[in-house]
């Protein structure tokens, strides 16, 4: 039986551990870009940078499984070859988590809006029909 402690899945080639612990870094990396700036916009313009540069990752981790078989089986891509039984609870999720990200993302950006135009007349008067319902 061969080793399969974590040292041994990165250094021995499971590119998709491997890819993954680089969007790991790229993660903590834009966070931490995110905090060393007192100015929200320069901050958020120097974080999107390092993500855009991140962005390359992703098809390289998408496809590892396909490019490498390492330790995965091939992916099905939602094919037939899926359990019927497996199949429409799976569709379900990802159709629950896209909306449930999709709310999430509009709420947050509606909030920084509302954050950063604090101080505008239009915003005051929000605030108040509001207050009066």
């Amino acid at each position: 039986m061969g080793k399969t402690d974590v040292g041994h899945l990165v250094g021995m080639g499971c590119t998709y551990l491997t890819s993954e612990l680089v969007l790991l870094f790229l993660y903590v990396g834009v966070i931490a870009l995110w905090h060393a700036f007192d100015d929200r916009r320069l901050a958020g313009r120097a974080a999107g940078i390092l993500v855009l540069i991140g962005v390359v990752n992703l098809p390289i981790i998408h496809y590892s499984v396909e490019w490498w078989n390492t330790l995965h089986q091939g992916s099905t891509r939602m094919q037939q070859s899926i359990d019927p039984a497996m199949r429409s609870p799976l569709r379900w999720s990802i159709l629950g988590f896209l909306l449930l990200s999709a709310t999430l993302t509009l709420m947050r950006m509606r909030n920084l809006i509302l954050l950063m135009e604090k101080r505008r007349p239009w915003v005051s008067e929000l605030i108040l029909k509001r207050g009066r319902k």
